[in-house]
């Protein structure tokens, strides 16, 4: 006699159970592929939260709205970082919010801080590190919404979506920003 493992009887009940439901009931939702590993959190992220708490606040919602409202102050604060600050090299690496200069970092911080200053749920703001084609690595703020990923960047005239930057993205905050996943 040939035995079973349990392993098999749950694979075969499942196929059994999912061919009798209707297609929409398989949705994995967020399952789908996306197995999000904890990796370390940047140390100059660590080091610039507890400079400075309130910059590192979350919030219990995780996702926003994306409405024409949102994408019209995404765009507003993204143009005004940007045009604002001057773009410098920072040799100690030190990560700051609000100045007059900075790196790619430093865009990101103010853009997140403006952001939550004007109602955007802190939870959807989200820092990333990522390497661009060219293979060079950069920051930027990505927006969770309900219709997709956003990036806010300082090398952009215009938010695009994550799929549209062409970066590879190696670790983002997660809802919790001292929590970072690959």
């Amino acid at each position: 006699m040939k035995k079973i493992s349990i392993v098999s009887v749950v694979v075969g009940a499942a196929a059994v159970l999912s061919a009798s439901m209707p297609a929409y009931a398989l949705n994995l939702g967020n399952m789908s592929g996306r197995i999000r590993a904890a990796v370390e959190t940047p140390a100059q992220y660590v080091a610039f939260c507890k400079s400075n708490p309130t910059e590192c606040r979350s919030s219990s919602v995780s996702v926003a709205a994306d409405t024409p409202a949102l994408r019209g102050l995404l765009s507003t604060v993204n143009s005004a970082v940007n045009s604002s600050m001057r773009a410098t090299r920072d040799s100690d690496d030190v990560w700051s919010v609000n100045g007059s200069k900075g790196d790619c970092e430093d865009f990101a911080l103010t853009k997140r801080s403006r952001l939550i200053r004007a109602g955007v749920p802190a939870g959807s703001l989200r820092m990333a590190v990522v390497i661009t084609k060219e293979g060079t690595g950069h920051a930027v703020l990505l927006v969770k919404t309900n219709k997709g990923d956003l990036v806010l960047d300082n090398l952009r005239k215009t938010i695009v979506s994550k799929e549209r930057t062409g970066y590879a993205f190696i670790k983002v905050a997660s809802a919790n920003p001292l929590r970072w996943v690959r």
